[in-house]
């Protein structure tokens, strides 16, 4: 699948019809995947990126969004433009998509147009479908949203379209999994199994009800109460965590709306902000690696260097060791030869051809001797010496340079650490500082207060969020359990003599549902263990870091296996490498998908350091599919990495917001665009 042309009509900041052509290019052999849209803040980017999934999902565009009456209204009032200097908002709005698509190896061209009209009742949503320019006659119009959804499975986009929250969501994914387990049903299509074998329970349940087994019936009905509860409850949190969700959305947006004012009248100051905030994480980088160094120097011999008068004692005294054992393998060698020289001279064997007195033999003899014994024996100084430590040679080498480097190496490599070190806090001080200083400027002030408490307020939905997501974790387990007993009684209604024949295939069939979904789901785990292994590796900076995972089936836990096989679990981590592990948990679910789809990301690499940047512009972008669509500001895809994506963007283009107008216009090109590197489409 290609998308080749997004329209937008008084949709959000986008005033009047405005178009993109998003079709990638191939150029002397040479792939161009990449469609690269830049704006700043509050300038339109998200409102791009919903509008492709509102066009083709409607009120479907999230899992547990728009469940209360009025709420989709709502949301879609709010997304017609605003006409500038006044309340009210234009009456019309619409958003249509075209795209191609192969079927049975033939392209064919899908135009997908949602539109709305605002009315005194309501609002009014029509959809609309072409077929290669005609409409879809072999469907009635109410099948033409299951169309789209065949065509494009809601859960599997979810996969390719994904914003800078969803790769935060599954590197930030606590030990319940929410995140991943969703993603695995949504490649799987479980979901539709589950739904399967939750109505096969309600008939077998039905069934039960007709038994004359009433002690097995009774407690069937008693589990089958507390399922309804449980799911009655679970609906009410899901609820709960939308709403949360929805609030936190929109104090995002507020904080979006009050940046974008805050860049307008706060100068130098609000467009340093984010500048200060890449730098702030940069030096967090910086402190930990030069902390890291000082740790491994202390965990060694750093200890020595603290006493550098014992240090020299040591050596000295190692070295008389040494000196003494050579004194006494050299005492015993020379002892031992002497006494074979003198008994060679002494004998009368030696004197056979020589004609000499007895005495004067005697007297030759004594001065030899008395010659050797003053020539080789050693010097008697280590005459009462006494070894302290006994070291091998080899220990004594060890020791020896571990003492040079003591004395030498290892101070002067910690004063440069801490030197270092000690720049880095400061220079992370006064940026801290930066951030935190707030304007003088009366206008300003209250705004960066309010920029603040919305912050705060922000925080407080995650951990709400987090909360509701711990109880729905518990509901589920409780749900799980329940379905166990209540499997239990079934089984033991398989052994009733009077079980209907529907029932017995019933629960043969959700048995075979069971099996086929462990099945599938080992399988893919299998294909996704590989995949992921590549990717995970292919953006990490450390080559071969991770050579295998394991992942526990019954609960998707995730345990990393280092080249010395040791395990890690996801939590150890640091951030950025967090944030790769869920850009390669993403990658991995699509090509484990085998569905052809483009890549739709909105703002990316907000909570990467430079070095893992580095990685995803390079190797993830220009890569992981024919069809790159990368909504992004200027401090993310900045003047360097767009240079390095530069030879594979087909198009790019940058939303300017005019506050005058309070509209967005598309200017052809990127914040830096390079006119003889890059030909940027004027068909806008």
């Amino acid at each position: 699948m290609i998308i080749t042309k997004l329209t937008l009509e008084n949709f959000g900041l986008f005033r009047g019809t405005q178009t993109f052509d998003l079709r990638p290019e191939d150029e002397e052999g040479l792939t161009k995947p990449i469609i690269l849209i830049g704006g700043k803040n509050g300038a339109g980017k998200t409102t791009l990126f919903e509008a492709i999934r509102l066009c083709l999902y409607g009120s479907n565009l999230g899992e547990y969004r728009f469940r209360k009456k009025g709420e989709y209204e709502n949301y879609i009032f709010g997304r017609f433009h605003l006409i500038a200097g006044s309340p009210l908002r234009v009456s019309r709005a619409a958003v249509e998509l075209e795209f191609e698509h192969a079927h049975l190896g033939i392209i064919h061209i899908y135009t997908v147009r949602r539109s709305w009209h605002r009315h005194k009742k309501g609002l009014r949503e029509s959809l609309f479908v072409t077929k290669n320019g005609e409409e879809i006659r072999d469907l009635d119009i109410q099948q033409w949203q299951e169309f789209i959804n065949e065509l494009i499975p809601p859960g599997i986009s979810r996969l390719f379209f994904f914003d800078g929250e969803k790769i935060q969501g599954l590197a930030q994914d606590d030990d319940t999994n929410i995140q991943l387990k969703d993603a695995f049903k949504s490649l799987l299509g479980l979901r539709i199994v589950d739904q399967l074998r939750t109505d096969l329970g309600i008939y077998v349940s039905r069934q039960v009800k007709s038994s004359q087994e009433s002690d097995i019936k009774d407690q069937i009905s008693e589990i089958a109460a507390e399922i309804k509860r449980l799911e009655e409850e679970r609906l009410v949190k899901f609820q709960e965590r939308a709403q949360k969700q929805s609030y936190c959305d929109q104090t995002l947006g507020k904080i979006e709306r009050l940046e974008l004012k805050l860049s307008s009248e706060g100068g130098s100051f609000a467009s340093k902000r984010n500048e200060l905030k890449a730098q702030k994480i940069q030096l967090d980088h910086e402190i930990e690696m030069e902390r890291n160094h000082i740790r491994e120097l202390c965990s060694f011999i750093f200890p020595f260097a603290l006493t550098p008068k014992y240090c020299l004692l040591l050596k000295e005294r190692i070295t008389e060791e040494e000196q003494y054992h050579q004194w006494k393998n050299a005492t015993a060698v020379t002892t031992e030869k002497i006494a074979e020289v003198a008994d060679i001279i002494g004998s009368n064997g030696f004197w056979e051809d020589v004609t000499l007195m007895p005495d004067q033999k005697q007297h030759i003899v004594n001065k030899f001797s008395t010659l050797l014994q003053n020539t080789f024996t050693p010097s008697p100084r280590f005459g009462n010496y006494i070894p302290i430590h006994n070291f091998s040679p080899v220990e004594q080498k060890n020791i020896l340079m571990w003492m040079d480097e003591a004395l030498g190496v290892v101070p002067t490599q910690l004063r440069e650490h801490s030197n270092r070190l000690e720049k880095l806090i400061s220079k992370r001080r006064n940026v801290e500082q930066a951030i935190n200083r707030a304007p003088e400027d009366g206008l300003i002030s209250p705004m960066i207060e309010e920029l603040n408490q919305l912050n705060q307020e922000v925080g407080q939905y995650s951990e709400q969020m987090k909360q509701i997501d711990e109880e729905i974790r518990q509901i589920e387990w409780n749900l799980q359990e329940c379905e166990r007993r209540k499997e239990v009684q079934l089984d033991n209604l398989k052994s009733l003599k009077d079980l209907s024949t529907q029932l017995t295939l019933a629960t043969r069939v959700q048995d075979a549902l069971k099996e086929y979904s462990s099945d599938l789901q080992t399988a893919k785990l299998s294909e996704f263990r590989q995949v992921f292994l590549e990717c995970f590796n292919r953006l990490l900076r450390k080559d071969d870091f991770i050579v295998d995972i394991e992942i526990d089936p019954s609960d998707y836990s995730i345990l990393l296996y280092t080249k010395h096989n040791t395990p890690i679990h996801k939590s150890k981590l640091s951030e950025g490498e967090k944030q790769i592990y869920a850009v390669s948990m993403l990658w991995a679910l699509t090509i484990c998908s085998g569905r052809p789809l483009p890549f739709i990301i909105d703002t990316p690499l907000g909570r990467l350091d430079s070095e893992h940047r580095e990685r995803i512009v390079n190797e993830f972008f220009p890569n992981a599919s024919h069809q790159m669509v990368i909504l992004s500001t200027d401090t993310e895809i900045d003047r360097v990495y767009f240079q390095d994506l530069v030879p594979y963007v087909a198009k790019a283009y940058r939303l300017e917001f005019d506050e005058e107008e309070s509209a967005t216009k598309i200017v052809p090109g990127y914040f830096w665009t390079d006119s003889e590197r890059l030909e940027v489409s004027n068909d806008v």
